[in-house]
Parts: C-alpha cells; sequence; structure tokens
C-alpha cells in the first residue's frame, strides 16, 4: 500500500527590509570582526628533543586555563599525527613543519587565542619569520646536557643515532639553530621538578 504524502500549508511573508539609516540597535562595523579581537599571546618552546618541551608546554597551558584564559596547546608529534603524518624527518620536511606549525599559531593567536607551541623546529629562518609575523611573540629555549636527553629517550632515538643505526635525529647528524635572541633560556637538567620550572617561566614572563 502506497502512502501519499500531504502538502503541508506554508504562510508567505513578505519580507520587511529596513534601511541602513534607520538601523538603531546595530552598530556597523567598517572593518573585519577579527580586527576587533584582542591577539592572543604565542609562546613558543623550542629545543632538542627531550628537554621538556610538551610537559612544560602543557602546564603552561593549564594553568592559562585555570586563569579563565583561552589556550590551546600545539604539541609537534600530534601535528604530525594531525597532519596525517604527510612529512617526514629529513631535513626539508623538518623545515617545512616548522613553518606549518608557525602558520597555523599565528592564525589561532588573531583569533584570540593564546597558544603554546612545544616543538624542535631549530630554524633561524623560522624564528625570524615568527619575530616579524606574530604580535605577542615569545620564545623560550630549553636545553638539558646530553646524557639527561638520552637518560630521558624513551624512543631511545639519540643512543640509535649515536651508534649509527638511525638518522635524521636533530643535534645529532641534523643541526640544530638554536634561536639568535631568545625571550627565556631554560637549563632543564632535571634538578628541578616540571611544576617549579613553569613557575620560574611564569615569573620570567612577568605573569601570574
Amino acid at each position: 500500500m502506497s502512502t501519499r504524502l500531504r502538502a503541508l500549508p506554508v504562510e508567505r511573508h513578505s519580507p520587511s527590509i529596513t534601511p541602513l539609516g534607520k538601523v538603531e540597535s546595530q552598530t556597523i562595523y567598517p572593518y573585519p570582526l577579527a580586527s576587533l579581537v584582542r591577539p592572543g599571546r604565542v609562546y613558543w618552546l623550542t629545543g632538542l628533543a627531550c628537554t621538556g618541551k610538551t610537559t612544560l608546554g602543557r602546564l603552561l597551558c593549564s594553568r592559562f586555563r585555570s586563569q579563565g584564559r583561552s589556550c590551546i596547546h600545539l604539541d609537534g608529534d600530534e601535528l604530525r599525527e594531525a597532519f596525517d603524518n604527510d612529512l617526514g624527518h629529513g631535513f626539508g620536511d623538518r623545515w617545512r613543519s616548522a613553518r606549518r606549525y608557525s602558520r597555523l599559531s599565528r592564525i589561532l593567536a588573531e583569533q584570540g587565542i593564546d597558544v603554546v607551541c612545544s616543538t624542535i623546529s631549530l630554524f633561524h629562518e623560522v624564528q625570524r619569520w615568527n619575530r616579524a609575523h606574530i604580535r605577542n611573540y615569545y620564545e623560550i629555549l630549553l636545553r638539558a646536557p646530553l646524557p639527561v636527553l638520552i637518560a630521558r629517550d624513551r624512543k631511545t632515538l639519540y643512543s640509535r643515532a649515536l651508534r649509527g643505526e638511525i638518522d635524521n635525529v636533530v643535534g645529532v647528524d641534523l643541526p640544530a639553530q638554536e634561536p639568535e635572541h631568545p625571550d627565556i633560556i631554560i637549563e632543564n637538567d632535571g634538578s628541578r621538578s616540571p611544576e617549579s620550572v613553569l613557575d620560574l617561566l611564569v615569573r620570567a614572563l612577568g605573569l601570574r
């Protein structure tokens, strides 16, 4: 048995248009809405693998959120996965990844979001681009002695690279271009807890 659909009555109206000159409750801005948003800050945590960038970045972002600030944490490994691992670990692909992270950080900051980006990205060209194109940019360099890095390295990248078993490890067979003028340098050798390092960073940044 077939079922017949019955059309529902539609009430038709003539649209009511108010001339722009008569609008009183609406403000018309001549500039895009993005220009009215307070730009967010970009905290660029850079350094070799296992210097503690991700741990410190997560703690810093959590601190901001607890204060009611909009914040997003971008981590290099998570971003690689988000982009479907379409780039490798050679010098050229690492450079392309770093440029990608820079531009993503700027897009988010321009919409009023504070960005904490934990990434190796040790390229002078990328660091200079950030300085020139990102407002409210803070560059934080993390360092640690090589024995400490090896001890923290769960993936054993340093040990295998030093034995010649793998390549494309920054600081071993790939060059590491530390920032020329970082805002803050943290010697994260493990003598302090991550929470203590966070407190030091917050004070150095002049934050609460």
